[in-house]
């Protein structure tokens, strides 16, 4: 399931525009609030990086993947902070602020965590197998992470310059984020249709099951916390919605590509049932909440 050439021309252009406009979701006043009352954002944090590896692992290890399949679920489960979350947060009635805060600190902070649960996660797999092309690039991922870190800060910039701009960058970038996911689903659907009908359940499973754990993990940390409703709801919706842009990112820059279609398999399926799976749990709380 390989990219075609004009797909990966087209993948440093949404990644920029999609970066650039989460930098333009980032301002100071925004979270002064989080900064003098942090304990939301900690709990947050340390379920976005606490649950999701995990249970990417425990997915991993209980469909009995094979390294490379296994690899791109980690890669996903390592992603935290997806996009969508912040709009669905939204639909939810959710803490909205805390779920912006959220998205920006646990991207920023997986320049450190993104090496650091992927050195810790993947050894099961990578000592599995004697193929060196599965070993972790850890220079270019984190080479990767700091490029990624220039669109972001001109789009703060832009923002302390011009807010209007800024909310349009916002969402040019949503959209970019939506269109890089859309363009390699559609073309692996239109030149892979066959060998995705004979894909393996436990491959779906592995897509399918990773959003749903974080949801309900997410939501019962903060519960156990005692975190109000809006910010239970958050917390749900932002840890169990991963980036896939960035996790596709990754894998295209800093893996061969004799590996890389195995890799972003699970991404893939993740990228294309996160939507209508949050969309669902959205309205869910927003029943709930109502």
């Amino acid at each position: 399931m390989n990219l075609s050439s004009s797909e990966i021309l087209l993948m440093p252009v949404f990644m920029f525009l999609l970066m650039l406009g989460l930098g333009s979701t980032l301002s100071a006043n925004s979270f002064c609030q989080h900064l003098r009352q942090p304990v939301p954002a900690i709990i947050g944090l340390v379920s976005q990086y606490g649950w999701m590896p995990l249970t990417s692992l425990i997915l991993a290890l209980t469909l009995d993947l094979s390294p490379p399949i296994a690899l791109g679920l980690i890669i996903t489960g390592c992603v935290a902070g997806g996009p969508i979350s912040n709009f669905f947060t939204y639909i939810a009635r959710g803490d909205l602020t805390l779920s912006v805060s959220m998205t920006v600190i646990s991207t920023l902070s997986g320049f450190v965590m993104i090496p650091l649960m992927l050195l810790i996660y993947t050894v099961p797999f990578i000592g599995a197998t004697g193929n060196s092309n599965l070993e972790i690039p850890h220079v270019k991922i984190i080479a990767t992470l700091l490029v990624i870190i220039v669109p972001v800060a001109l789009g703060m910039a832009l923002r302390r310059r011009s807010l209007i701009w800024a909310r349009r960058m916002e969402r040019a970038g949503s959209i970019a984020g939506f269109a890089m996911i859309a363009v390699i689903i559609a073309g692996i659907l239109l030149r892979h249709s066959d060998t995705l009908m004979q894909t393996d359940i436990s491959i779906y499973l592995a897509g399918l099951l990773l959003a749903p754990t974080g949801f309900v993990l997410g939501y019962l940390s903060a519960l156990a916390m005692g975190l109000a409703g809006p910010q239970r709801r958050a917390v749900s919706l932002e840890t169990g919605s991963q980036n896939v842009p960035l996790a596709l990112g990754i894998i295209l820059i800093s893996f061969p590509a004799e590996v890389q279609p195995e890799i972003m398999i699970v991404p893939i399926i993740y990228g294309v049932t996160i939507v209508p799976l949050t969309g669902l749990i959205a309205l869910l709380f927003r029943h709930i909440q109502a």
